[in-house]
């Protein structure tokens, strides 16, 4: 149904020329007590391939187009500072910039909710923001896909990123993937954690192609509260796809005992099924 409304009400946008959406998600940015929803994508028309989303507020008799923001494709909403209003979070993984040109590595900014919604104005983040780890690099792809949720218990939502064009030493396009904390100031740098195939408690190897961060979901299948996270690299092993298992503790998500399943795993075929290429919420 909310896909239904918001294709309908699409029109109503400013950007609905040429407007490529790309996904959707939905979050009470103003705590009234009804689900907003956020369609982010890009750009089409005479200014293609730039990241936008379009906010359609909740209301007693369905959705109403507010208005449109930069950042997309990529999106994910949950309480960061633990204030009761929901923020929303946007990867750009190829940001070009005002000008056109492609900056490096892409970005993820993140608008705060109030009692009047959204925030206009974004906080942007790269792998060169202060206290990010990692080094901000052409085609890393960072901000490719997002999840929010509380890793450590602690009642603020936190941010997994994943960067699948990272390049791991010489081997490119290996892919990373990021968790940086929420606080009630936001999100933060401090603490913030990444891992890729390289580290010793990661089971597996970086490989050419396997873009590991394609997709990543938090997510508490054992239900105490500290969401684990799920990394998925849809080119391991040629094409196969592989998903890796992070649990979460009072530290928040650790590699330590990580481990990875696949379509086989499941008694599925797996020759090039690029497994982990979607992950629902």
């Amino acid at each position: 149904p909310l896909r239904r409304q918001a294709g309908e009400r699409l029109a109503a946008s400013a950007a609905a020329e040429g407007f490529r959406p790309k996904s959707l998600t939905t979050g009470d940015y103003d705590d009234d007590g009804y689900a907003d929803l956020v369609v982010s994508g890009l750009t089409g028309g005479d200014d293609p391939g730039r990241g936008l989303s379009v906010q359609f507020a909740g209301g007693a008799d369905g959705l109403t187009y507010k208005n449109d923001l930069k950042g997309g494709p990529a999106t994910a909403s949950g309480d960061i500072n633990n204030d009761g209003y929901d923020d929303l979070v946007t990867g750009e993984p190829a940001s070009p910039d005002d000008g056109g040109a492609t900056m490096t590595g892409g970005q993820v900014g993140v608008r705060y909710g109030t009692e009047d919604g959204l925030l206009e104005e974004a906080k942007w983040w790269t792998q060169d923001s202060a206290g990010v780890p990692g080094t901000a690099e052409r085609g890393d792809g960072w901000g490719a896909d997002l999840s929010v949720a509380d890793t450590n218990g602690d009642g603020f939502a936190d941010v997994a990123i994943g960067a699948p064009g990272e390049d791991i030493g010489t081997v490119a396009d290996a892919g990373a993937v990021w968790v940086l904390n929420g606080s009630e100031n936001g999100m933060t740098a401090t603490g913030a954690k990444s891992w890729d195939q390289d580290d010793a408690d990661i089971p597996g190897a970086p490989e050419k192609g396997d873009k590991w961060g394609g997709q990543v979901r938090l997510s508490d299948p054992n239900r105490d509260g500290r969401f684990g996270l799920l990394a998925a690299a849809p080119g391991e092993n040629a094409g196969d796809g592989v998903v890796w298992v992070l649990s979460a503790g009072s530290g928040g998500v650790t590699g330590s005992g990580s481990w990875t399943y696949g379509a086989g795993s499941l008694g599925a075929p797996a020759t090039g099924s690029a497994f982990g290429a979607a992950i629902d919420e």
